[in-house]
Order: structure tokens, then C-alpha cells, then sequence
């Protein structure tokens, strides 16, 4: 009988030790050197997915062509002679382009029909909105004078408005063309390229303010608090899409694809 119960209790106290063990690793606390690994190992897993990810879209952005959507004053406009003039007086290296005002870009694709296609189907929204406004001016105002800026492409620059008109063109073609990650827009019409010095670009702008400063209105009669508005502006008659290499500062692979006009 006693042979028989201690071979029944086997199975039992073989139970009882499994499940003492299986608590024990339950509550036994993990190695913090193990915690950091697998956490240091699953931080490098994840950036190495983002640097290939960049580095995949840095070179399709190289084997693709920049395109930029461009408002351009009417080349009869007098502000358009008077800008592309002052361009072309104060150039560096001959770096010369044509005056506008840059609603998207750069754009990056490979595929100018494409693009030629989201620029129709832009300016057909652009033209239903207005018309819905009863509207078909488009204007663009600089009411401010001539501004300094920190970019390249941005030396010295008239800053415009951001009207209604302005700020729909500009997310319609976001979302036409599939910008992700879009920058923050400040609208401009640029007087002049380059890395120049602060004291050069101060210089600059002077100049710019004696040029276009075609008129100005007093807010207010108290000398004491005198307030100039410039009254710079053009009406926008077309969308332009240009080709815009970036990379080439001198501007001279820069060319018009096609201009689409608003109300033809």
C-alpha cells in the first residue's frame, strides 16, 4: 500500500514543481540589459527604414525632372517691364529669370504629360471657383515694399498678398498634385537670386523701394504716425508650367512647358 500511494503522489508533486516553475519565470523580473537591447535593436531597425526611405526618394527626386507653377505679370503689365528690368540691372554671373510669382514647386515627376494634364485640370478649377464669384480678375498685390529674405532664391523679393484667389490655386494644386509635404508659403515675387551678404541684400532693397514705390497712401494725417502702402499689383491671366531645375542656379536649363490661361 505504501509503494502504491507513493506512486500515485509522483504525478502530483511532478504537477506542483511544473507549476512552482511556471510562476517563478511568470514573476522572475527581466534583465534591464536585455530591455535595452531589444529596445536599442528595434530604434535601429526603424532608422534604417526611414534613411532608406529618404534616400529612395532623394534619388527618384534626382531622376525626375523639377517643375514649377508659375503666375506671371502680362508681359505689357508695367510692372513686369519694371521688375524683369531691375533683374536684369542687378544680376549676378547673368543669373536672370523671368518675373513671377511661384503658386507650387519644385514638382518632381517624370512624366510631362502628366503634368501638363494636372496643370489643365487646375486652372479648370481655378476658373470655376472665380466664376462662381462672379469674378475673372485674379490679382495679385504687393503691399508691402521690397523684402529681404535668407534663401538663395529668395535674396530680395516683393512679398504678396494672400487672398482668397491666391490661397485656393495654391492648396487645389497640392491636392492635384499629390504634395505630401507641402512648405509653408509665403507668396513673392523675387527681385533678385543669390548668397549674397545681409549689408549686400540691405542694398538691394533700397533700390527695389525707390523702384517700386509707384504709389503710396497716407493712413493717417498725424505726421507723427505716417504709414506708406505700396500699391503694387498685377492681374494673373494664365497659370505657367515651367521646368525649374533647382540645382541650376544660373537659371539657363530653366524653360516654359505650356501656359494655360485663365478665361480664354
Amino acid at each position: 500500500m505504501r509503494n502504491v500511494t507513493a506512486v500515485r503522489n509522483k504525478p502530483l508533486m511532478a504537477s506542483s514543481h511544473s507549476s512552482r516553475r511556471k510562476q517563478q519565470l511568470k514573476t522572475k523580473p527581466i534583465n534591464p540589459f536585455l530591455r535595452f537591447s531589444v529596445i536599442l535593436l528595434t530604434f535601429l531597425s526603424l532608422l534604417s527604414i526611414a534613411l532608406y526611405s529618404n534616400r529612395t526618394r532623394t534619388r527618384n527626386e534626382r531622376e525626375a525632372v523639377a517643375y514649377s507653377l508659375w503666375l506671371e505679370p502680362p508681359t505689357t503689365d508695367d510692372l513686369s517691364s519694371r521688375v524683369e528690368n531691375f533683374i536684369v540691372e542687378n544680376a549676378k554671373n547673368d543669373v536672370a529669370f523671368k518675373p513671377h510669382v511661384t503658386l507650387l514647386g519644385p514638382i518632381y515627376d517624370e512624366n510631362e504629360r502628366a503634368m501638363v494634364a494636372k496643370t489643365e485640370n487646375l486652372v479648370r478649377e481655378i476658373r470655376e471657383k472665380m466664376m462662381k464669384k462672379t469674378t475673372t480678375t485674379f490679382n495679385i498685390r504687393f503691399p508691402k515694399g521690397a523684402q529681404v529674405g535668407q534663401t538663395y532664391f529668395q535674396c530680395v523679393y516683393l512679398e504678396a498678398e494672400l487672398t482668397s484667389n491666391l490661397l485656393h490655386a495654391r492648396e487645389k494644386a497640392i491636392e492635384l498634385f499629390d504634395i505630401r509635404d507641402a512648405r509653408r508659403y509665403t507668396p513673392h515675387m523675387s527681385l533678385a537670386y543669390g548668397d549674397d551678404s545681409q549689408g549686400e541684400r540691405l542694398r538691394l532693397k533700397l533700390k527695389a523701394d525707390e523702384v517700386f514705390k509707384k504709389a503710396f497712401s497716407l493712413s493717417n494725417t498725424d505726421e507723427e504716425n505716417e504709414d506708406e502702402t505700396y500699391e503694387e499689383s498685377f492681374n494673373a491671366t494664365s497659370v505657367s508650367l515651367w521646368k525649374t531645375d533647382v540645382e541650376d542656379k544660373s537659371c539657363k536649363s530653366w524653360r516654359k512647358v505650356k501656359e494655360f490661361p485663365l478665361f480664354p
